[in-house]
């Protein structure tokens, strides 16, 4: 009974050790938001780089691919992802938060988590479906207007469809990780609504 009690204090000393840590207030919401906008900042420099590469890749295929399906999808896709690059910074750019301190701060954060929530949740709108042209023009142009030598064409057919199979996972798993991504943002939200609701007095500080 001794050994129980014990690992039951200690799990609740541990619990109340993980709340304290993690819990939302006034005195840590300056720190918090100013991470959350260095965490976007540092996300669509990816995003920026990972666009830059696709393009030199897919100018790249436009240059190389023989018929004019696999020409055109690559100029789709380059086109595609100039269209999510400009998504990306009208929607989701990070915002320089001003020195304010208490309520008004909560505000402000409150405000930019909402936003990067309602972006992630519409990524299959404005990040996965502006490819799908692309992707499928590709696919169709390698199908229809290209057989790869040394290879049956039935073959050759099962890999394109099992490559296409490919690409729609890869866009499922994106969809399903931004919508994962969705989900934490609004437990964040849920917490600042806590903390809104309870009215704390303390300073939000600088």
């Amino acid at each position: 009974m001794a050994r129980e009690r014990s690992r039951d204090e200690a799990t609740n000393i541990w619990r109340k050790q993980q709340t304290k840590d993690t819990a939302v207030t006034l005195a840590n919401i300056h720190e918090r938001a100013h991470k959350f906008q260095s965490h976007v900042r540092r996300r669509n420099m990816r995003e920026y780089a990972a666009a830059l590469v696709v393009v030199l890749v897919f100018g790249f295929y436009f240059w190389i691919f023989p018929g004019w399906m696999m020409k055109m999808g690559s100029a789709l896709s380059i086109v595609a992802t100039v269209f999510v690059v400009w998504q990306l910074h009208m929607r989701g750019a990070a915002h320089v938060l001003t020195a304010n301190s208490g309520m008004p701060l909560v505000e402000v954060h409150r405000a930019e988590l909402m936003r990067q929530r309602d972006l992630l949740k519409s990524v299959g709108v404005w990040y996965l479906a502006p490819f799908v042209p692309g992707s499928m023009l590709i696919v169709l142009g390698r199908y229809f207007q290209v057989h790869v030598p040394g290879r049956t064409l039935a073959w050759d057919h099962q890999i394109i469809l099992m490559a296409a199979v490919v690409v729609a996972l890869i866009f499922g798993i994106v969809w399903l990780l931004n919508a994962w991504g969705a989900e934490r943002l609004q437990r964040r939200i849920d917490q600042l609504d806590s903390l809104r609701s309870r009215s704390l007095p303390d300073s939000g500080g600088e």
